[in-house]
Order: C-alpha cells, then structure tokens, then sequence
C-alpha cells in the first residue's frame, strides 16, 4: 500500500491526474487509488476533494485501466460524508449516468457501484431520481431497471448487479415506487423475476425494493397499481412459500417479501386478492419450515388479518364459509398459524 505523501508531493500526485501522457495518468491514478485503500489515506485524500475529484471524475472514461483505478478511488472516497457531498455538487450521478448510457467507461459494474454508494444518502437518491427536473424526472431509474432486467449470459460478468443496491435506497421516495407501478410498462413484475436470480445481491436488493412499494402502496394510494400487478404477486408469494420448484431459499429475501405481504393484506381490497391469489395456503406452507423471528413474526400477523375474515378452518386451514360475529361481542375469532398446527 503506497505511504502517505507530504503535502507538496500529494498536490503533485493530484497534478499528474490531468496529464496528458496516459501512463503518467495512469501511475498517478493507481497510487490514489492505493491511498484510499485505509482510513487514514482517505482522510488525508478528502482533505484535498476540491482539487482531486474533478480529475478522477474526467478519467471515468479513459482507458479501462485508468478508468478502473479512478472509479475505486471514487468508490472507497464517497464513504466518506464530506467527499459525498462534494461529488453531489460535481453533478457525479448525472455524470455517471451519462457515461453509462453512452457506453463511455470500460468498467460499468464500479461506475454503478459508485452510484450506489451515492444513493446511500437522500441528496444522492434524490439527485439519481432526478426530482424536480421535469421531463427528465425518473430517466436515469428507468435506465438502471432496463439494463437490470436485461438476462445475463452464462459465462458473462454480471456488470449490473449493484443495481440491486441502487434500487432499494431509491424506492425510498415515492417517485421511483410510482415509476415502478407505471401501468403496462411490466417494471414490477421484471423486478419480481430477479428474486429467484441466483446472484444473492439481485434476490435480496429486489426483494427490498418490493418491500418498499408495497409498504408505502397505502399512504402513496398505489394499491389499485399493485393489485394490477397479479403476476409479480404471484412470483413474491411462491418464492416466499419456497419449496422443491424453488432453485434457492434466502432468508433476507423471505423476511423483506413475509413483511411485503404483511403490508399489503392490512387493505381490505388487497388481501380480496391475495385470498384469490392462495396466499393463505401459500403462507402457511412458508410458515411451516420458516425458523427466522422476524419472518416468522411477519406470517402471524398475516395469518390473524386472513383469519379475522372468517373464512379459514381453524382446525384443518381450509377454506370454510364466513364465521358469525360473537352475538355479545360482535368480534369474529382469530387465530395465528401456530394455533393452527
């Protein structure tokens, strides 16, 4: 790991970024990059963001070496809070998002985690999303999710995997949760296709992400939208219910889809669907292998919203006629699935 330069080297080190010989853009670059490999060289390098992110941020699309040697520079510098919020006001997503669209950086999986370690911050996602821009407001996610969705070739790099982290910190705001529900634009169900990726990242960053739009489908008024995306409901509950059809089970995948549902069934019309949908028995198929206290605790509380409906058999979990309201308490019985075994 390179040592710590004094001031004057450091500002020399900085200099030769811009250099118009590629190998010596390419040393300089390399050794940053080494810097930012410890607490203490990243400490020293964000002392100098005014002078050193505007040249890393111009050998984005240099040749593959220098660009990859830049890119984990930027990488491992925007943990840092200060850093961040100077490559915000560099415009760094805009930038980075139009290097990608064009093709421009040799290294398109680090120019999107870059983009992801951005979007760790509201001002970052808010930037991403493009909020208040006009007509221009949610092209940059509509471009991610296409380049997500796309199928990954056996043999190939999967260069957009780190979408998957994008995703869930951008679905935070409601913009992106409404683009996702667009109607026929299939953004959902495309999304729902990658929780049985076998890539970890993509099921679990995907599974987060529907966790977003489906907890917020109430305040946001997008249940009538969710309901219409039957068939990516329908992929969430078979890959929560698990089994032999399953190529791979994940518990953070099943704990972000368990909550997902649990959401959704608070709404009166939306858990009419579910019922529709099996989710009952498919629910109670995941609780019966489920060992993780938060999923586990998420199937419960599902299981008392279906059962106060009346219409499941408390002894056998079938489907049974509505139970009559307690003529002293108008209140119908509920059950958890534990008292259903």
């Amino acid at each position: 790991m390179p040592q710590l330069t004094p001031p004057d080297e450091l500002q020399e080190l900085i200099e030769f970024l811009s250099d118009k010989r590629a190998l010596l853009r390419g040393q300089a670059a390399e050794l940053v990059e080494g810097l930012t490999g410890s607490p203490e060289g990243i400490a020293t390098l964000a002392n100098r963001a005014e002078t050193l992110l505007p040249p890393l941020l111009r050998l984005i699309p240099d040749t593959a070496p220098i660009s990859r040697s830049a890119l984990v520079a930027l990488v491992n510098l925007a943990q840092e809070p200060a850093v961040l919020t100077r490559l915000l006001a560099l415009n760094a997503c805009a930038r980075a998002m139009d290097y990608l669209r064009e093709g421009a950086c040799e290294n398109p999986a680090l120019l999107i985690t870059l983009l992801a370690n951005l979007t760790a911050s509201e001002e970052g996602s808010r930037a991403l999303l493009q909020l208040g821009e006009g007509t221009v407001e949610g092209l940059h996610i509509a471009t991610l999710l296409k380049l997500f969705t796309e199928p990954v070739l056996e043999g190939e790099e999967d260069t957009c995997e780190h979408v998957a982290t994008i995703l869930p910190n951008l679905t935070r705001f409601e913009a992106a949760r409404r683009l996702l529900l667009e109607p026929g634009r299939g953004l959902l169900q495309a999304l729902a296709s990658q929780l049985r990726s076998p890539s970890e990242l993509r099921a679990r960053g995907s599974a987060r992400a529907l966790k977003n739009c489906l907890f917020a489908a109430e305040s946001d008024g997008t249940v009538p939208a969710v309901m219409a995306e039957e068939a990516a409901l329908r992929t969430a509950l078979a890959v929560l219910a698990g089994g032999e059809s399953e190529a791979r089970k994940d518990d953070e995948v099943r704990e972000a889809l368990a909550e997902a549902v649990l959401c959704l069934a608070r709404n009166d019309d939306a858990r009419k669907l579910l019922w529709k949908l099996d989710a009952p028995e498919l629910l109670r198929t995941a609780y019966e292998y489920e060992e993780r206290p938060a999923t586990c605790a998420a199937l419960e509380a599902t299981a008392e919203l279906f059962l106060s409906d009346g219409l499941l058999d408390p002894a056998t979990g079938t489907l049974q006629e509505p139970v009559p309201e307690d003529a002293a308490t108008g209140q119908r019985s509920a059950v958890s699935f534990e008292e259903l075994e």
